[in-house]
């Protein structure tokens, strides 16, 4: 059932990221991957499942019914606090088409060099369910 999700999550929001942002931010970077090898690129939209939990159990409880899916994205840049917003508010516009909730937007220090938001959604996904 969701073997695929971070997938299927990680497609939506590079396929319907708007265009008019991939042509100002040139060189963003859409990833699932916590460890670059090569050269960083910014921004970067690091897209991380977080471990779901079951709900929905039947009295039999042979069979997951449903899960509480969580995703923590990151964006980090190199220019400004704003280009961060500005990417991170798109990214939460294609979740929030997904039907995923806002669940906390933490705070993090920022260094001289390098700046990033962070938000955190979570949605309730059947065994039927289409994203």
């Amino acid at each position: 059932m969701l073997d695929m999700l971070e997938s299927q999550v990680y497609t939506r929001i590079k396929t319907q990221f708007p265009s008019k942002l991939k042509e100002k931010y040139k060189n963003i970077n859409f990833t699932t991957e916590n460890k670059v090898d090569a050269l960083p690129r910014f921004p970067t939209v690091y897209i991380h499942e977080m471990p779901g939990m079951e709900t929905g159990a039947d009295l039999q409880g042979g069979t997951i019914n449903a899960v509480w899916s969580s995703f923590q994205i990151e964006v980090t840049t190199n220019t400004k606090q704003s280009d961060t917003k500005e990417v991170m508010d798109e990214v939460v516009k294609i979740m929030k088409k997904m039907r995923f909730q806002v669940i906390s937007m933490p705070e993090f220090q920022n260094t001289d060099s390098i700046y990033r938001r962070v938000a955190r959604f979570r949605r309730m996904i059947a065994d039927d369910d289409i994203l």
